[in-house]
């Protein structure tokens, strides 16, 4: 069973068919294997074999294709710690108060990373 929507993108862009067919192989990979949530271009990057650049313009074109959404993860700079997962930069303003430092931190405080989810389950049913 092959996507829709991928099939449609691959159509729109046939440049980019080849990589976005091993995108998404990485990405059904990553989700159901490997049990990862997010998408990080910097780890797409180094499993597709290009650079984190590419990767990025690569997953946010899956996102305009309406098969990915770009997220933003936050951390505690200090602990490692994703506090949340927020979809807009405005979202970045109300971040919850940090149970590990017990206080609301200063953006200073916070790591912001790009991440990307599945918008639907389109990729995860596709034949591997």
């Amino acid at each position: 069973m092959s996507s829709r929507k991928l099939e449609l993108a691959k159509k729109r862009n046939p440049g980019l068919a080849e990589l976005f067919d091993r995108t998404s192989a990485y990405i059904r990979a990553q989700i159901i294997h490997n049990r990862q949530n997010f998408i990080i271009p910097k780890l797409a990057a180094a499993a597709l074999d290009m650079n984190d650049g590419e990767a990025f313009i690569l997953l946010d074109l899956l996102a305009q294709e309406d098969l990915l959404r770009r997220v933003y993860n936050v951390y505690c700079r200090k602990n490692g710690i994703l506090l949340a997962t927020v979809d807009a930069l405005e979202a970045l303003d109300t971040i919850p108060h940090c149970d590990f430092c017990d206080k609301d931190h200063d953006p200073s405080d916070l790591k912001v990373e790009i991440a990307f989810v599945l918008k639907d389950d389109e990729l995860l049913t596709m034949a591997a």
